[in-house]
């Protein structure tokens, strides 16, 4: 029977990541082998480390109906269990994901009563406390007990319009045997279901997320804006037969998106059903020709590559790897979307512990790379000065010592340009302070949410919504603004160093705050689609006040608040690498004063010297090496020399 692509991958992941918090060790045993090991580097290591080492690869399996969902979910993570682990429904349940919980070591169930929705806590804040949830144990010994158990997730309730509308869930029609409208509206019993499974991918660190249908995606906004964005993988679930539907475009329009600028790569497409086409079309091209022209047109539809495009067929998957049917298991194709899915995860892996090391501790490497590849290279044009010596007279070594101490009047004034430059960059970032400063930001929406609580209409809530983004996107206009103002006042600084006295220093860490400019326009973009959503519409004023404060405003502060803390640690940075270089350099001249003042004396004392420094270049040459490999290490592809970087070839037919 084939391997599955995700155990390797999943292998090749936990490989690269212990290779990563080995590299971290490394950086922290050399920087206290060396004495820079400060309060404030240790503390960005180990906040590399902590991020690494607590991010799970996750794939989000979505689509406009949750039928197609934990179908294809059954077929990729679970069939060894013997059948459908999940149970399929056309309704539209909660999101049900899918881990191990390592701490409690046992299998169980834990729903979250959909009651939760009117309480003022976001959905992640709720995950943390065990009170509100309630919890079966699964008896996986037993699978007819654990299949019956986590049907439970499928149940609804009846509730009454005004209950519904208290909960942010519209009505989905008329009751049944002709109950009016009023009468209630049904809606789903649990707000979010976690299942703990002792699987062999879920012990390796996966997790597996089932979102709901479109319906229940519109009435659960936390869940699209934190937890599906936060997936490593999110395959889309398509229906071969009827390409891109109405509903399907509805499901890409308002929740996914936003992925596609920044995260396609970390997303599929997989066209399921696909075993439908082999009876209408015949073995060979014309079925091969037909699977190509679905996949071009629902590329073009949803404006992504083909490629990311994936025709499988899970039920045929499903059916081939309970009769270990390998034949049939390659021609429903899902081994293919499984090395999709690896490369995607592993892709998304590799470009976020790229940022969280670029954030955390790129700089700091960086920098003492820096110090050691111009302590080489002055010991170099030390050593030429010293073997040039052993043949000079006593006329040409003062003419050097003359020349030393003019370079060493030049060194004194450009300190003292130093001090006025460092003094005037303080000066030039004070408006920037004050623009992030901690109060101005939080004093703006304090004066937003009291007009908000004096809005009596549904369009003056919205203009004051309207408003505060507004005025927080110009309040980051003006940062980016000031930004680039002080960038530019600091390579001008360097710049002149570099003219004056030679010294080519490890250029500052460069402060872009784009990101944050981007998201304040994903947050305005998110605000439009909040605000036209039946639940805020038919919701209270203080229902849709909490909301926006959840949804909305409490990721802006965060956001300001990050921005605040990168900025502030960028203004204080900026002239380090400057001033570590000047007094490399002070030791320098120091150094070489010191040894012509020796060679009046002693000959012999000079080749002593040459020798100390050979030794010492070799030294940090090799300091340089080690460095160099940590630095390889903590950029390694996680895809390389593991099998799962190759293109794989779609299997249909």
């Amino acid at each position: 029977m084939q391997t599955l692509s995700l155990h390797p991958g999943l292998a090749a992941y936990q490989s690269w990541q212990a290779r990563i918090i080995r590299a971290l060790d490394e950086l922290e045993r050399w920087l206290e082998g060396h004495r820079r090991a400060t309060p404030k580097a240790r503390q960005q290591i180990q906040r590399a480390r902590e991020r690494i080492i607590g991010e799970r690869l996750t794939v989000a399996v979505t689509a406009a109906a949750q039928r197609s969902t934990t179908e294809l979910i059954n077929a990729l993570f679970f069939p060894e269990l013997g059948g459908r682990l999940l149970p399929v429904s056309a309704d539209s349940p909660c999101p049900i994901e899918m881990l191990w919980d390592g701490e409690r070591n046992e299998p169980y169930l834990r729903l979250l009563p959909v009651e939760t929705r009117a309480l003022d806590v976001t959905l992640t804040q709720l995950k943390d406390d065990p009170k509100f949830w309630v919890h079966y144990p699964l008896r996986i010994e037993r699978p007819e007990q654990a299949v019956s158990t986590l049907r439970e997730i499928l149940d609804t309730k009846l509730v009454s319009m005004s209950e519904a509308a208290r909960l942010g869930l519209s009505s989905d029609g008329p009751l049944p045997n002709g109950q009016a409208a009023n009468a209630g509206v049904r809606v789903p019993k649990w707000r979010h279901a976690v299942i703990s499974l002792p699987h062999a991918l879920l012990r390796q660190g996966l997790v597996v997320i089932a979102s709901p249908g479109i319906e229940a995606l519109g009435a659960e906004p936390d869940f699209v804006q934190s937890i599906l964005p936060a997936a490593s993988a999110v395959i889309v679930v398509l229906s071969y037969d009827q390409g891109v539907s109405r509903d399907d475009l509805r499901l890409w329009q308002h929740h996914l998106k936003g992925f596609q600028s920044s995260r396609q790569r970390a997303m599929l497409v997989a066209l399921d059903k696909v075993d439908r086409a082999w009876d209408v079309h015949r073995e060979g091209t014309s079925l091969a020709e037909a699977i190509a022209e679905q996949r071009r047109q629902t590329s073009e539809a949803l404006g992504i590559d083909s490629e990311l495009v994936v025709p499988v067929s899970a039920h045929q998957g499903l059916l081939a790897r309970l009769r270990k049917d390998d034949a049939l298991l390659r021609r429903s194709a899902v081994p293919a979307l499984e090395r999709q899915i690896v490369l995607r995860m592993l892709e998304t892996r590799r470009r976020a512990v790229g940022e969280i090391i670029a954030c955390e501790v790129a700089q700091l490497l960086e920098r003492n790379r820096g110090r050691v590849s111009s302590r080489i290279a002055r010991l170099k044009t030390q050593l030429d000065d010293l073997e040039r010596l052993t043949e000079k007279t006593e006329q040409v070594i003062s003419r050097l010592v003359e020349s030393t101490r003019e370079e060493q009047d030049r060194y004194l004034k450009a300190v003292q340009q130093f001090q006025r430059s460092r003094d005037t960059l303080l000066q030039q970032t004070t408006e920037s302070r004050l623009v992030l400063g901690q109060g101005r930001i939080q004093s703006i929406i304090d004066r937003a949410e009291r007009e908000l609580l004096g809005s009596w209409t549904t369009p003056g809530l919205n203009r004051g919504m309207s408003r505060l983004l507004n005025e927080l996107r110009r309040t980051m206009q003006i940062v980016g603004s000031e930004s680039e103002r002080i960038r530019k006042l600091v390579r001008e600084v360097y710049q002149g160093f570099r003219d004056e006295l030679g010294l080519e220093i490890v250029k500052p860490k460069v402060f872009v705050p784009l990101k944050y400019r981007v998201e304040i326009e994903l947050l305005c973009q998110e605000l439009d689609a909040f605000q036209r959503r039946p639940g805020t519409i038919l919701s209270s004023r203080r229902v849709v006040i909490a909301r926006f404060e959840e949804q909305i405003l409490s990721r802006a502060r965060v956001m300001f608040e990050q921005l605040r803390v990168a900025q502030e640690e960028w203004l204080t940075e900026a002239l380090q690498p400057l001033a570590d270089g000047i007094q490399e350099h002070k030791l320098v001249m120091e150094k070489r004063l010191e040894t012509l003042a020796r060679v009046r004396y002693s000959r012999d004392q000079l080749m002593q010297r040459i020798q100390g420094m050979q030794g010492q270049y070799l030294t940090f040459a090799q300091v340089l090496t080690a460095l160099r490999n940590i630095q390889n290490a903590l950029h390694a592809d996680p895809t390389a020399n593991q099998g799962v970087g190759q293109r794989p070839r779609l299997v249909s037919g």
